[in-house]
């Protein structure tokens, strides 16, 4: 795909982050291969890296960094700050975009600015293209590679949204009713998410992308029924059902956000495929006990 959701990058340039990013075939830095749930005993996800490959440092003509890797001997990815066009990779600390496949595909022209581009081996299918700045000032690094030849670490738009989302983090709510310790058949019972704040939830950064939660509604389901409302955060009638038989009912609540993601202040469009990740859902449980009034009738002259 060339350049990737077409120019989010007029988004991103406004915005400059370090990200980690793309090692070149002769590049032999420990870099991370996998992103994922780096934590998965804690809830929610923490997005990070899960995997990596090599085992030392290097320097060489794709400007990959020789800093990947920290006091304690725990690596990290190589650095650059994203700018202009070049937002979607990194090489060492250059900021880099990609044609995938390449506009050119003759080797002879390719090697115009590439000299030693080799002949085209034998497992190889097209050609890619990358550009590169270290800054928006500095003069840009023209490169052919061989499909074969690139391996991509790339930290993606997904990967930053799925940081994000992984950063916000939804408060712990209690689902109460009134009247409270025990309601009774046919009469009006209130619902409120006790502790859920009534605006919008806002994230921590993460791979300079924020995420923020806007809710849009609640659901009470108990006893074969169930209520939907907007957010309640405190005691009123907005959300409001009748019990019809008496006995201890376990009832869920479910509040429901939409999920934006920003960078420096400007919507980010989430990519076709990962609209899963615009909504998050919490939940809270009680039971509520019912009881039945009986009344006794009699005549009245």
């Amino acid at each position: 795909m060339l350049r990737s959701l077409a120019r989010i990058a007029a988004v991103l340039a406004g915005a400059a982050l370090t990200v980690g990013g793309l090692a070149g075939a002769a590049d032999a830095a420990r870099t991370c291969t996998a992103y994922g749930d780096s934590d998965p005993r804690t809830p929610g996800i923490q997005y990070g890296c899960v995997e990596w490959s090599g085992d030392d440092t290097s320097d060489d003509d794709t400007g990959s960094d020789n800093g990947n890797g920290n006091d304690n001997g725990s690596p990290a990815p190589p650095q650059c700050t994203f700018h202009g066009i070049y937002d979607d990779f990194c090489i060492g600390k250059r900021a880099c975009y990609k044609n995938d496949p390449a506009a050119v595909q003759d080797v002879e022209r390719a090697r115009e600015d590439t000299p030693g581009l080799a002949d085209k081996p034998a497992d190889a299918e097209r050609l890619i293209f990358t550009g590169c700045r270290e800054t928006p000032d500095s003069e840009e690094v023209r490169r052919y590679y061989w499909d074969t030849e690139l391996e991509e670490t790339t930290v993606s738009v997904v990967d930053r949204i799925r940081a994000a989302r992984g950063a916000l983090r939804l408060p712990t709510v209690t689902a109460t009713f009134n009247p409270p310790t025990r309601t009774l058949v046919n009469i009006e019972t209130w619902w409120w998410a006790q502790g859920a704040p009534a605006a919008e939830i806002v994230g921590t950064p993460a791979l300079g992308m924020r995420a923020i939660a806007s809710p849009r509604g609640m659901t009470v389901s108990v006893a074969g029924q169930s209520v939907s409302c907007p957010l309640v955060t405190r005691m009123a009638d907005t959300c409001a059902m009748q019990f019809r038989r008496a006995g201890d009912h376990p009832a869920t609540m479910t509040l429901t956000y939409d999920i934006r993601f920003e960078m420096g202040g400007t919507v980010i469009p989430v990519p076709a495929g990962a609209q899963d990740l615009m909504t998050l859902t919490t939940t809270a449980t009680t039971t509520v006990p019912v009881r039945e009034v009986q009344s006794i009738v009699t005549d009245v002259d």
